[in-house]
């Protein structure tokens, strides 16, 4: 399931992608528990090409997150975040006020 949200003349596109044991030898596999990551992109409202690779999400602590409305919500926040720390000074709405 692939989310797009607009913010700021840019398109986030957010995507979960299911998390399960891996326990096919891989040791870093073995420790993560079974659950949801996000995947964000941004690009221009209107364009097709992405100016990120795609960023993978996971908690605070690292691990997948429990359920994929945590991941949507995780990845559509640090979309935001991106846009306002790396691609645009401001976004306002006219008013001044800063979102």
């Amino acid at each position: 399931m692939i989310s797009a949200y607009t913010y700021c003349g840019y398109t986030i596109d957010v995507r979960c992608e299911h998390k399960v044991d891996g326990s096919h030898g891989d040791a870093i596999a073995c420790e993560t528990p079974p659950g949801f990551v996000a995947i964000v992109q941004v690009r221009a409202a209107r364009a097709r090409s992405f100016f990120l690779a795609p960023i993978r999400l996971a908690d605070e602590q690292g691990k997948p997150f429990i359920d994929r409305l945590d991941a949507l919500r995780a990845g559509r926040s640090a979309g935001e975040i991106i846009v306002d720390d790396l691609l645009v000074d401001t976004c306002s709405d006219g008013s001044g006020v800063q979102r």
